[in-house]
């Protein structure tokens, strides 16, 4: 194992700097999530290469590259309905793509947790538009207070 796989996985605490993307694997780690779900695009794609960095046979999560943002969060989501805590990353205008599912969760009960992380993109650096998902996790009920 690389020394890098080896930092996110080691289970003892540490101290050291470590990009924003692979500290959410490492938070991903320590509260066991089990499954973990995405739809590549900037600027998410490092959270998806540092759980890819985990040998396979090592990873103590499933990780799945699905075919669009709608199915990465409907697999995600349905790992959560099912008990177990998930966790699903894309660009910010994938949660255009996945709305339709989104706007309905609310309405069932995630009894595993599920977290959402969207790659948002002031300036649309790298996407095409700038959208701001705040809004819209609001409007869909997403959030909790």
């Amino acid at each position: 194992m690389n020394s890098f796989a080896a930092m996110l996985t080691q289970s003892e605490p540490w101290t050291g700097l470590m990009m924003g993307n692979h500290a959410l694997v490492r938070a991903m780690l320590e509260t066991n999530t089990m499954v973990a779900t995405t739809y590549p695009g900037s600027p998410t794609p490092e959270i998806a290469d540092a759980i890819m960095a985990i040998p396979d046979d090592e990873r103590p999560l499933h990780f799945e590259y699905c075919t669009n943002e709608k199915v990465a969060l409907e697999v995600a989501f349905g790992a959560s309905i099912n008990g177990h805590l998930s966790t699903v990353f894309f660009k910010s205008v994938g949660l255009n793509v996945a709305l339709d599912s989104a706007i309905q969760m609310h309405m069932m009960e995630t009894i595993g947790g599920m977290v959402i992380v969207l790659g948002d993109d002031p300036g649309a650096n790298s996407s095409q538009n700038e959208q701001d998902n705040r809004h819209i996790a609001r409007m869909a009920k997403l959030t909790r207070v």
